[in-house]
């Protein structure tokens, strides 16, 4: 990988994370605020479900970019990176739609898939920790 292209992933990673960070917060914030008739029944209880995981996972991204600064760069760290964001808009995208609307997917069970994307992202940086080399020992 490229001194261009790990600059440019540690950056996005970080400024992800950051910004999910913030949403998080902004999420949580509406969550705790908005009247009881903008959320179905268990509509709210889901919502801060959907808030913890997003903050949560922001700060796993911000660790992605650290990572990325400690460790040689890697592919792995991107893809991982991938996988946090992905399963965070499919799995925190879907909870909240469905906290608000009472409303599914007709297509697909989005909220499984990206619970199972993130499950996969963390498995993935597991075994990854035992595949990138540090910077200083090569």
């Amino acid at each position: 990988m490229t001194s261009k292209t790990s600059f440019f992933s540690t950056r996005l990673w970080l400024a992800t994370g950051a910004f999910y960070g913030m949403a998080a917060i902004i999420l949580s914030s509406f969550t705790s605020h908005l009247p009881d008739s903008y959320f179905i029944g268990s509509g709210r209880d889901m919502a801060r479900i959907a808030d913890t995981i997003l903050f949560i996972h922001s700060l796993a991204l911000i660790a992605i970019s650290i990572l990325q600064k400690i460790w040689q760069p890697s592919v792995h760290l991107n893809i991982i990176g991938f996988a946090f964001n992905l399963g965070l808009w499919c799995f925190c995208g879907a909870v909240f739609y469905t906290a608000m609307t009472g409303l599914h997917s007709p297509v697909l069970p989005i909220a499984p898939i990206g619970g199972s994307t993130l499950i996969f992202a963390w498995l993935y940086l597991t075994i990854a920790t035992f595949l990138i080399k540090d910077r200083n020992n090569n």
